[in-house]
C-alpha cells in the first residue's frame, strides 16, 4: 500500500495536490547570471529603498523559465515593487549590485511564464535578498512584451 503524503512545500505555496507523492512536488528557483539583478536594484530605488532595509513585498511581475531541470527568475520584467510592510529601516547606503533568493520554490505543475510574487521579504544587505515566507503566492501574470 502506498503512503499518502503531502510535501510540507507544497502546504505552502499552493502546490496541487496528488494524493499520492512520488517526487518532490515544488521546484526550487533560482538565479543566474542573465537574471538581471539591476533591474531589481532600480526598482528598490524607486521605493526609496536603501542598505540594509528590510521589507515585507510584492515583486510584479517577473518571468520564471525553465532550464537545465530548474526553474531559474528573471527581474527584467518587474515594473513595480509594492512594500506591505516595513520590517527594519535602511542605513542610507547603496543597494548591493548582486541578487539571491533564499527557500523559494515554484509548484513543479507551474508553466514557465510571467508571475506576481506576493508576500516575500526583500532585504539588501550585503547582497539583495529575496526570501521565501509561509504566505509567498505565485499569481499568474499577464505581460506588455
Amino acid at each position: 500500500m502506498k503512503k499518502e503524503t503531502k510535501s510540507f512545500f507544497s502546504t505552502l505555496f499552493g502546490a496541487k495536490k496528488t494524493g499520492v507523492q512520488t517526487a518532490d512536488t515544488s521546484k526550487e528557483i533560482i538565479l543566474t547570471s542573465y537574471s538581471q539583478p539591476n533591474v531589481l536594484q532600480q526598482r528598490m530605488q524607486e521605493e526609496r529603498m536603501t542598505h540594509g532595509e528590510t521589507v515585507t513585498a510584492n515583486l510584479s511581475p517577473v518571468r520564471v523559465e525553465k532550464h537545465m531541470g530548474k526553474m531559474v527568475m528573471y527581474f527584467c520584467p518587474m515594473k513595480n515593487i509594492e512594500v506591505l510592510h516595513t520590517m527594519a529601516d535602511g542605513d542610507g547606503g547603496s543597494l548591493p549590485n548582486q541578487a539571491i533568493v533564499e527557500d523559494l520554490t515554484i509548484p513543479s505543475d507551474y508553466k514557465p511564464g510571467f508571475y506576481n510574487l506576493k508576500n516575500v521579504v526583500l532585504t539588501s544587505n550585503g547582497t539583495m535578498q529575496v526570501k521565501a515566507t509561509g504566505k509567498t503566492v505565485w499569481e499568474s501574470a499577464k505581460c506588455d512584451y
